[in-house]
């Protein structure tokens, strides 16, 4: 019973879902059939109170009396509780979307004749799509519903005194909305394989199907999703030039709470994409520019998912802030953000990360204090803050210790099975690399040009930019 997709989907439902569920079932529109109802009750009470479930014939025998368990009966009621909840999904979904309530219930009044209905709701609908603030694609799809339902509902004569009293205006809107929303679609798939064409390295061919120029002939003035998918399109086909980056960050924060969440988020990884790409190429204007995108979406809630951010949002937001000396900046953040994270890795973000902070500040001891309190349970604090302590050590010269640390911590990357591969190539590297660093004679300044060449070179090592900076201090100033 626990592997079935009806158990499973109920024990994944907050509360107030289950109630909305429960309230849904035992409506005799939605279901007449006792047992479905008894079934719903009994699973959901049993999520809810944690109580291992009993076996399926005991299970039959609570919603069925009178007929014998038979295992093909059970998953038969099984299968149609899951259709029961898979209707309760599109009546929820529907509740949420007026736009469209109002477009089927035009359609019904066309379709059934209830011509008395019919003036009321057109007015009642129009004056739901003017209150609606969703600008996606679908709103624009549901404008042009919502015109062509009016233009079935009108007689051949009513048109035809409108174009002779020169109102065909709902002609030109019909029209309009249709070409929105299939200019912002064929924006939002040329995107999407755009991206992932970079992430896959595929040379496969983008037809936008219109060429940009027509785009800015259409009357989309007032339309800020039109603009907010061409410029993204745009910041792909021009990469190097960031005025399309800053034109699409003003418009997309002046406009981001018209849009549904799924559409939000796109928005927002195409400009942490955007920003990411300059980092990586040095730029500290784009270093700052990230911790801005970063703080927007934490703000609006737009890189949350279920409330929470993600571990690597949260740990980019750190090392791209302390590569620009935003120490307080993300020392705040750490304090003020490390709620949102996953409950259990709550603890170890905050300690570790604040140790981060007071590495950069050259507050060693400190940083040493807060990596007491970290949990080497989980492989990726276990293995940055064994690197974070053998540079610590390197930095408050304890040779010994870090001789010390050095043994342990590549003994662990030998042995330890769950590390990736090529994670233990750049561990290990590091700690080759701070070997022959410490140990190095100052004198021999060829030796040392030579390791900061073969740093330089190197692709699989971690903090290298640490490594380098040692190095240069062992070399004589100009």
């Amino acid at each position: 019973m626990e592997s079935t997709r009806i158990y499973k989907i109920l024990q994944g439902l907050s509360a107030s879902q289950q109630n909305r569920f429960l309230k849904f079932i035992k409506s005799p529109y939605h279901n007449v059939n006792a047992r479905i109802e008894q079934l719903a009750v009994y699973l959901i009470e049993n999520t809810r109170n944690k109580d291992p479930l009993i076996p399926k014939e005991d299970i039959w025998s609570k919603v069925e009396l009178k007929v014998a368990y038979s295992d093909l009966k059970f998953r038969k009621l099984c299968n149609e509780l899951l259709e029961r909840f898979e209707k309760y999904l599109i009546i929820e979904n529907l509740e949420t979307n007026k736009i469209l309530q109002s477009n089927l219930l035009l359609d019904s009044i066309r379709k059934n004749k209830h011509e008395l209905l019919a003036e009321k709701h057109i007015a009642k609908s129009s004056k739901n799509i003017t209150r609606v603030m969703d600008q996606s694609s679908d709103y624009y799809l549901q404008k042009y519903f919502y015109e062509k339902t009016i233009q079935n509902l009108k007689t051949n004569y009513e048109k035809k005194v409108d174009l002779k009293k020169g109102k065909a205006r709902s002609y030109i809107q019909l029209t309009e909305n249709l070409d929105a929303f299939y200019t912002i679609e064929k924006l939002r798939i040329a995107i999407d394989q755009r991206t992932w064409q970079k992430m896959y390295k595929t040379e496969e061919k983008i037809d936008l199907g219109i060429p940009l120029g027509t785009i800015d002939k259409y009357k989309f003035s007032n339309n800020p999703s039109v603009k907010i998918y061409k410029l993204m399109y745009e910041l792909y086909q021009v990469e190097e030039s960031t005025d399309n980056y800053y034109s699409l960050k003003a418009i997309a924060m002046s406009n981001i709470d018209t849009f549904p969440k799924d559409e939000q988020r796109e928005i927002f990884d195409v400009l942490v994409s955007y920003c990411i790409k300059w980092v990586n190429k040095g730029d500290m204007e784009f270093h700052k520019e990230t911790l801005i995108i970063y703080d927007w979406g934490i703000d609006k809630e737009i890189n949350l998912n279920k409330g929470n951010l993600s571990p690597t949002s949260f740990r980019n937001y750190v090392v791209i802030g302390l590569r620009v000396g935003e120490f307080d900046k993300v020392e705040q953040f750490i304090k003020t953000n490390t709620k949102i994270l996953n409950e259990e890795r709550r603890d170890n973000a905050l300690n570790f990360n604040l140790a981060r902070v007071e590495f950069y500040r050259g507050e060693y001891e400190k940083a040493l204090s807060y990596l007491n309190y970290v949990n080497y349970d989980d492989i990726w604090y276990s293995l940055n803050s064994k690197s974070l302590l053998l540079a610590i050590y390197y930095e408050l010269e304890e040779f010994d210790v870090l001789e010390n640390h050095l043994d342990t911590y590549q003994t662990y990357l030998r042995r330890e099975k769950s590390i990736q591969e090529n994670y233990r190539k750049m561990h290990l590297n590091f700690t080759k690399y701070v070997k022959k660093i410490y140990r190095i004679n100052p004198i021999n300044i060829q030796h040392s040009m030579k390791l900061s060449e073969k740093i330089k070179s190197e692709k699989s090592v971690i903090n290298k930019q640490w490594l380098l900076e040692k190095i240069d201090e062992l070399l004589p100033k100009k």
